[in-house]
């Protein structure tokens, strides 16, 4: 499947952080990080520190994912390019496939799209984190040719 990047307007930027910010929060609950009490609140703190101009915040670039053909939305992808740093890294800070367009290629097209668009930024490498409950996006990943480049480990105490 082919898809497009194509940047999100102020209402899909909404729509958006609407989505996002629950999802992160449950993400970090179902791993373990986040106690289910405070979890809305960090995740939202979170974005507001990543975001602080929202969809305007400097070096920050949040698409919606389009079929190509249809122009139907698939998806969104958020991501960071450091412009400061002379290898300009990249780092996707969010990406989802909606359900009823997982496991068709859009998750894979979605990723050579924007390995395409940040490297005409300038960017030499691109990174993002992946929740180790999360097996199907692991596989994606993985199929695409990201590897492993550390781990984070936790342990309840």
């Amino acid at each position: 499947m082919q898809v497009s990047l194509v940047s999100m307007n102020h209402y899909e930027y909404l729509a958006f952080i609407e989505m996002a910010i629950p999802a992160y929060a449950q993400a970090n609950i179902d791993s373990g990080r986040w106690d289910v009490s405070d979890a809305l609140e960090r995740a939202r703190n979170s974005y507001n520190s990543l975001l602080p101009q929202g969809i305007e915040t400097q070096e920050n670039y949040i698409f919606i994912i389009k079929e190509t053909i249809s122009n139907e939305k698939v998806g969104h992808i958020w991501v960071k390019v450091e412009e400061a740093v002379p290898t300009k890294p990249a780092f996707i800070y969010n990406v989802e496939i909606y359900e009823n367009y997982r496991r068709k290629g859009y998750g894979k097209s979605a990723l050579q799209a924007i390995e395409k668009y940040v490297s005409t930024l300038g960017a030499k490498s691109l990174g993002l984190h992946v929740f180790s409950h999360n097996s199907a996006a692991r596989a994606l990943y993985e199929s695409a040719g990201y590897r492993v480049s550390g781990h984070n480990m936790q342990k309840n105490i």
